[in-house]
């Protein structure tokens, strides 16, 4: 009988200890913020599956309209975007492109005009007051790009950080939750310093600190670097991109800086309240006006309706409906694109005839 076998010294089957059930979470428990010791809510650790490729935000031709007396302002005008689990993006435009509007329509702080802006699958719009406040509350972290709005200035940083959880009434978690995540953005030794003895860099990282409290599944952030100087505004995209790795929390970030953008993930476009999508550059036209398309684009445009756009000495092609191929099979690449004829042609045209 080998060492530790069901059997005692006299032969009598030995009774063996129970195994220790896998530790689940109950709804409404807050979590250390340490990976390796979350728990999750009806299966164990190992089982949770936080791959990118589930969407947690869905805007669905998101249209929202501000009215300023007896105006409407168009901040986006038809805006269609999916957001991975986990995902880093970036939102880049110009002031007043409609970056900060799409924030504050995944945040659930506005509501759109027309579309719909779904979260896990529940569109906000249909959310009560009160479903509404608790998702801002659980699921959304908010990281400003003026500090005042971010921190309480009279009070210290560790105890910014557990403001919300005091908020929530799991003031237990504080001391603990608070330490993990200002070492988690490097500010461990800066904890009982107020926001006022802190640099605008090391502010900002307090407040990423502050946004991640109650651990969401969202964390939104506009303009964060625009006030800080290079070196700081390398440790701030350095403390995002150390949060979404070790907390796999998806992260969107509003800026004008391209820099800073391509820390991020995925990279949107936005202008005049429209995502823009990159095209690919063609040829020269031809002496009819005619330009040949590479075939990726013929591939992608034959069978639908297209219609052009013209900005800044650009003409981008984009499919108008989604009603599938007609009339035989694709072609491979040799047809050309022939422009319009201006009213300068047709007039030419008539003094020929």
């Amino acid at each position: 009988m080998s060492q530790g076998g069901t059997f005692g010294g006299r032969g009598r089957p030995m009774r063996r200890p129970p195994e220790r059930p896998v530790a689940r979470a109950r709804p409404g428990d807050v979590q250390p913020s340490t990976p390796g010791e979350r728990l999750t809510w009806g299966e164990a650790p190992g089982e949770v599956d936080l791959g990118p490729e589930v969407t947690l935000v869905q805007f669905r031709h998101v249209y929202k309209i501000y009215r300023i007396a007896d105006t409407g302002v168009v901040a986006l005008g038809g805006v269609d975007l999916h957001i991975p689990r986990g995902e880093f993006l970036a939102v880049v435009g110009p002031s007043g492109s409609g970056k900060s509007t799409i924030l504050n329509l995944a945040g659930g702080l506005d509501s759109a005009s027309a579309g719909a802006v779904e979260v896990e699958g529940r569109d906000l719009s249909r959310l009560s007051d009160e479903e509404l406040t608790r998702y801002r509350r659980d699921q959304v972290g908010f990281v400003w790009q003026g500090t005042a709005r971010n921190l309480v200035p009279y009070l210290s940083i560790r105890d910014n950080v557990g403001l919300p959880l005091i908020a929530k009434g799991q003031a237990r978690w504080t001391a603990r939750r608070a330490e993990e995540l200002l070492d988690a953005v490097g500010l461990g030794d800066r904890a009982r310093h107020r926001p006022g003895q802190l640099s605008g860099g090391e502010q900002q990282r307090a407040a990423i600190a502050v946004a991640l409290a109650n651990l969401p599944a969202l964390l939104l952030t506009d303009e964060p670097t625009a006030e800080l100087d290079t070196e700081s505004a390398e440790r701030v995209l350095a403390a995002f991109r150390a949060v979404n790795r070790e907390f796999r929390v998806t992260i969107v970030m509003a800026t004008h800086d391209l820099v800073a953008a391509k820390k991020a993930d995925r990279s949107v476009r936005v202008r005049d309240g429209r995502l823009v999508h990159e095209g690919h550059p063609v040829g020269r036209l031809g002496e009819e006006g005619q330009v040949k398309l590479p075939p990726e684009a013929i591939q992608a445009l034959w069978g639908t309706d297209v219609e052009a756009e013209v900005h800044d000495g650009e003409v981008r092609l984009r499919r108008k409906s989604e009603r599938g191929p007609v009339g035989g099979p694709r072609p491979v690449g040799d047809e050309t694109w022939k422009r319009p004829p201006t009213p300068t042609d047709d007039r030419q045209e008539g003094s020929r005839g």
